[in-house]
Formats: structure tokens, C-alpha cells, sequence
């Protein structure tokens, strides 16, 4: 059972470890998602032919007492309730915790029966759900040590499938794209839902006739927003279901340093402009950007700093920084600083903490 949601960046992990165990034998049947009614899993994880069960619940909007806090709280409580409920039916012979409010459920329902509990923590700084459950986890699979989890084993973030095969066709897949094969390429997106302060910042842009292409991936939420006067060289969809390959095929990234997000551009070597969101919880975005600029791989710009003119700055300083001077895609793959074995450590992980034996390898 694998436990969580709601964003990308907490499902992507737990998709990626599913298709890692199903490649070593285990059945997909056997594999049973628990996560929100409300997040992206309601589609993805039938997509990905994996059964789901969603319940109800919402994240809480900061710890401060208001009207709404309080029905979120109470639709928490029953989601849990109906975690444990869940996890007493199927006995799961390991639940796998994705972190944030959509795996408390079935993880506190692994909790009360006795199955063994994993932790997969994909940021910096541990999310409060996985704090809440360390105490109780076998083990905590970590993108690097020092998250406060106990029983850390320093795994990477599992990253998707189709992460790899971007990797791999990397400039390659310009030509269906339609890009330029020489001229340098900007990647702009927020997360599923997307971000409007980088929305807007991109749209600042549009009477700077010098910026490149930019590839802008404006999410569902602002996509009716839109302007209808961009020039041409900013591309914009409301959402790319083969993201990866346009971000291996990038000269410049820009986006939030979410875990998943972070561990991509990590893996794939693409130089990128992080704009960490000030509400993130514990600062963990911030932290993850930090990780990747330590690496000599971002430049981070505050948030309230951001717009057209920062933005358009920023694109040129870091396209003049790594600019390519010989084959691309090698330049490329000498940044990589991520692990390309993650999934397969976190699966270890899972395989290793079993109550029942899994097929093997």
C-alpha cells in the first residue's frame, strides 16, 4: 500500500517505486494507492493502472484557528478514520508513507494493525506528516542525510521512468517539439497547479524582443489568464504530460525547487532559476534550492523579488554562464549530481521491510 498525494511532487515518487516493484515481479493489483479525493492521483494513478482508494481531506492553511482550518481538520479526522479502516481490510504486508496530509490515513492505519511502515521524504526539511510518523517508521528513505527522520537511509528521490528516457533522447527531442536545434531553449513551469507569480513574471517578458524561446507551461489554474498578445517566442500549454522531455532537451529551467522537481534537474544536469515558495513549510523549498545551488546547478530569486525585468536578468546571466561549447547533451550529463538508482534503493527499502515475501528481483 502507498500512501499520499495530492501534488505531483509527492506521487510521482510513490508511481515511480509501484512500476519499480511490478518490474521485479509483483503484480499490479497488489499494489494499492490510498490518497485525497481532492489531489492529482484521482487521475494519475488509474492512468498508471494502479487501484486507488481516495478519501476525503485537505491540507490546513497554515496553523492559524479559522472556519475553514476547522472542516479541514474534521475531514482529516474522518479520512484517517477511514484509513484505518482500509489498511484492517487489506493488511497490506508494507504501507509506504509519500508524506503531506494525503498519507496520514492509511499510514496511521499501518500504525494500529502492526504493518510496517516506510517513510519516503522527498525535500530537505521532512514534511510535518512524516515528522508526526517517524517514531514509528522501519526505515525513512531521504534525498540526503540531516531531515530530522529518524532511521534515515540516504536513498535519493525516486524519480519517474520517463525521467530516464528524457535523459537518454535529451536534445533529440527538439525536433518533435519543434524548437530551434541550435538556439538556446528557457523550460518555465510551477508545479500541477502552477504558479502565478512566474506565470506573471514570464508574461512581463513578452516586449523583451532578445529572450529566447520560452517553453511555458502556465497550469490549469491560470491557464484563463492567459494573454492573448504573446509574441512568438513564448510557447505556452496549460500543461505537458511529457514534461521531462522538454526539460532534458532545455538549455535554462525555471521553476519551484519542489523535492521531485529538484531531483530531476539534479539527475538530468539542466542549469535552472529556483523560485522557492515563501509558504512552504519549514522552509523546505528554499532548502532544496539551496542543494542544487551548492551543486553550481541554480540561482535562486526570492519570490517578492520576481518579476518580468529579475526574470529576464536572470535568463540572460544564466544562459551566458552555461553556455554550450561543444555537444550538448555531454555537457549536459557532466552536471548530473543525482542518483540514477533512487527508485530502485527506496524499493529495496519497501521489499526489505516486508512482513510477507516479495517476488524476487
Amino acid at each position: 500500500m502507498i500512501s499520499g498525494g495530492a501534488t505531483a511532487g509527492h506521487l510521482l515518487p510513490g508511481l515511480a517505486v509501484a512500476d519499480e516493484l511490478v518490474k521485479r515481479g509483483l503484480e499490479k493489483h497488489k499494489i494499492t494507492f490510498v490518497g485525497s479525493a481532492r489531489g492529482v492521483e484521482v487521475s494519475m494513478v488509474p492512468a498508471a493502472g494502479y487501484q486507488l482508494r481516495a478519501l476525503p481531506g485537505r491540507g490546513l492553511n497554515g496553523r492559524r484557528c479559522s472556519i475553514s482550518n476547522l472542516r479541514n481538520l474534521l475531514a482529516i479526522f474522518w479520512g484517517v478514520l477511514q484509513g484505518i479502516i482500509l489498511v484492517g481490510r487489506y493488511r497490506p504486508s508494507v504501507v509506504l508513507s509519500l508524506g503531506g496530509y494525503a498519507a496520514l490515513p492509511a499510514s496511521v492505519g499501518a500504525i494500529v494493525f502492526r504493518v510496517p511502515l516506510v517513510i519516503a521524504e522527498q525535500n530537505s526539511a521532512a514534511s510535518g506528516v512524516n515528522r508526526l510518523l517517524t517514531k514509528y517508521a522501519k526505515a525513512a528513505a531521504v534525498p540526503h542525510a540531516g531531515t530530522g527522520l529518524r532511521n534515515e537511509v540516504v536513498t535519493g528521490n525516486p524519480v519517474r521512468e520517463s525521467v530516464i528516457e528524457a535523459d537518454l533522447l535529451g536534445r533529440a527531442a527538439r525536433s518533435r517539439l519543434e524548437w530551434p536545434l541550435e538556439e538556446p531553449v528557457v523550460v518555465a513551469f510551477g508545479g500541477s497547479l502552477g504558479s502565478r507569480r512566474i506565470n506573471e513574471a514570464i508574461w512581463q517578458t513578452a516586449n523583451d524582443s532578445d529572450l529566447p524561446l520560452i517553453y511555458h507551461v502556465v497550469g490549469k489554474r491560470d491557464w484563463h489568464l492567459l494573454p492573448s498578445d504573446l509574441p512568438d517566442n513564448i510557447r505556452a500549454v496549460a500543461y505537458d504530460e511529457e514534461l521531462p522531455k522538454a526539460m532534458a532537451a532545455a538549455d535554462l529551467i525555471v521553476c519551484r525547487p519542489g523535492g521531485s522537481t529538484v531531483a530531476e534537474i539534479a539527475m538530468l544536469g539542466v542549469p535552472a532559476i529556483l523560485v522557492p515558495l515563501p509558504q512552504a513549510p519549514n522552509d523546505h523549498q528554499l532548502l532544496n534550492a539551496q542543494r542544487l545551488m551548492e551543486a553550481d546547478l541554480a540561482t535562486i530569486v526570492k519570490d517578492e523579488e520576481l518579476d518580468g525585468a529579475q526574470l529576464n536578468l536572470e535568463v540572460k546571466r544564466m544562459l551566458d554562464k552555461y553556455r554550450v561549447q561543444g555537444d550538448a547533451d555531454v555537457e549536459r550529463r557532466k552536471r548530473s549530481v543525482g542518483p540514477r538508482d533512487a527508485t530502485q534503493r527506496v524499493a529495496d527499502l519497501v521489499i526489505n521491510h516486508c512482513s510477507t515475501v516479495l517476488p524476487a528481483d
